[in-house]
């Protein structure tokens, strides 16, 4: 916690997440893309509404979050400083530290990323077909939403699996499960972590990719707390 409490303090006061600058240094110093989803929500619209969509989103987000990567001590602190990166949340913090996260919020997560899906998909046939203004109106209101909802179990795993939020949450909980273990992650998290990913449409080769890409940064990231806290030890 001191290191987190350190990282909140430098960057609240200068920090603006909203700002194109500041979603593409995070995509940057997170994902290594330019663009990408910060826990969940693409940082598209300044608005007062669109915010509040991006809270509800990211504790659905979070708490998921949370329970994939196994709620331990170090996993929290992980969650909370990545929360207060993105948005500096006192909402999304709590959750961080203090939510008990449990099956049904991956459950609840995974509903709003197929109905999320499903509209996508809408819209972009009607945009094919010329009527992308009437999808989206229609998508804005409470019908476009039972639609979106009703349709989404037809979708292929695989699609769901495809998604960069989805590919990102995985991501995010298997760096969460490992962040400063100086040891293997337990098997029982392993396979916990597995699991999600499957839920989520992931397919098995894509996971333990990621998973492998994650060893890989925390070998990295031993390398430099040698190389950085004791400059003087050889």
């Amino acid at each position: 916690m001191r290191r987190l409490s350190r990282m909140k303090v430098f960057l609240s006061p200068t920090l603006f997440v909203r700002h194109g600058s500041s979603s593409w240094w995070l995509s940057r110093l997170l994902y290594g893309a330019n663009a990408s989803p910060l826990l969940g929500e693409w940082d598209t619209a300044n608005s007062k509404e669109k915010g509040k969509l991006d809270d509800a989103v990211r504790v659905l987000y979070c708490k998921a979050l949370v329970h994939a990567s196994g709620g331990g001590r170090l996993a929290r602190d992980w969650v909370a400083g990545c929360s207060a990166l993105v948005g500096a949340s006192e909402k999304l913090l709590g959750i961080a530290l203090k939510h008990d996260g449990t099956e049904q919020d991956v459950e609840r997560y995974r509903d709003y990323l197929l109905t999320t899906l499903c509209k996508r998909m809408q819209e972009a046939s009607n945009d094919g077909n010329g009527t992308g203004n009437s999808s989206m109106n229609s998508s804005s209101g409470g019908k476009g939403t039972v639609s979106a909802s009703s349709e989404a179990g037809s979708l292929d795993a695989r699609e769901l699996g495809n998604l960069p939020e989805v590919r990102c949450f995985v991501y995010d909980a298997m760096r969460a499960a490992s962040f400063h273990r100086y040891h293997k992650v337990p098997e029982e998290d392993r396979q916990r972590l597995y699991a999600v990913a499957e839920r989520l449409g992931v397919e098995e080769e894509v996971t333990r990719g990621i998973w492998q890409l994650v060893e890989k940064e925390g070998a990295v990231q031993r390398e430099k707390q040698r190389a950085l806290d004791y400059p003087w030890s050889d």
